[in-house]
């Protein structure tokens, strides 16, 4: 079953087109990654998925049903967006974002057992619970985002750049943790990711974007060992 699909997607800023024609699906239960260079389009591609930015024209269909306008209905209808950079809340306590990443949900005994679950998978986030997040390191700020995210109870979550800024063994939790979302939480991601060996090695099927247009797609095991994405994303490695 498709989760999301996305159909002659046309993005543009002013006169200067970011996104040319786009088109892609991602399955239930999957793990698809955007690979390509900086400026290639793949953040303002989550961020119209998102509802952050308007597309021009084209489709965005979620479960088969066009995806609301609005940020706040897309992700009462099961998408929530983990952004670039992070982006958490940096005077607020670590409870306190992960409470405001269910600000759609009205049970406050709903969030509290989200949040104690959130607790309960990253114990560093529940010893410092009362700490403001802006004082956290690199890779506690990506955990936080991601529980952020999670807190909404999303069908599928959008990641944009998630080891970002990290060092190499932070990197290699954050994408077990991105694997363990989907195979003990059965979430489906999409996953934007400049580092293109793991994003290939990690997903069941992988886009590349450049200069706004998807150029070339397959399972991500057979782009790894294309030789042309492996010269162009892979320093020939």
């Amino acid at each position: 079953m498709t989760t999301l699909t996305v159909r002659d997607l046309h993005v543009s800023y002013g006169p200067v087109q970011a996104l040319r024609g786009v088109n892609l699906k991602v399955d239930e239960g999957a793990i698809v990654s955007i690979i390509g260079a900086n400026g290639a389009g793949k953040t303002t591609l989550l961020n119209t998925l998102s509802g952050i930015v308007k597309p021009r024209s084209g489709s965005i269909l979620l479960h088969g049903r066009p995806l609301p306008g609005r940020a706040c209905n897309i992700l009462r209808e099961g998408m929530a967006h983990v952004p670039e950079g992070r982006k958490i809340f940096a005077g607020f306590t670590i409870e306190e974002n992960l409470k405001a990443g269910a600000y759609i949900v009205h049970d406050k005994q709903l969030v509290e057992t989200r949040r104690d679950a959130m607790y309960a998978r990253f114990p560093i986030l529940a010893q410092r619970s009362q700490q403001q997040a802006g004082t956290l390191s690199g890779g506690e700020q990506q955990m936080l985002a991601i529980a952020r995210g999670l807190m909404s109870d999303p069908e599928l979550i959008l990641l944009d750049e998630p080891s970002l800024g990290l060092a190499p063994l932070v990197v290699k939790s954050v994408f077990e943790l991105i694997r363990e979302i989907r195979d003990r939480h059965g979430k489906t991601i999409l996953l934007v990711e400049q580092n293109a060996q793991k994003a290939l090695a990690l997903c069941d099927y992988a886009y590349v974007l450049e200069n706004g247009r998807i150029v070339l797609e397959g399972p991500g095991r057979e782009l790894l060992n294309d030789p042309a994405i492996r010269k162009a994303y892979l320093g020939g490695a």
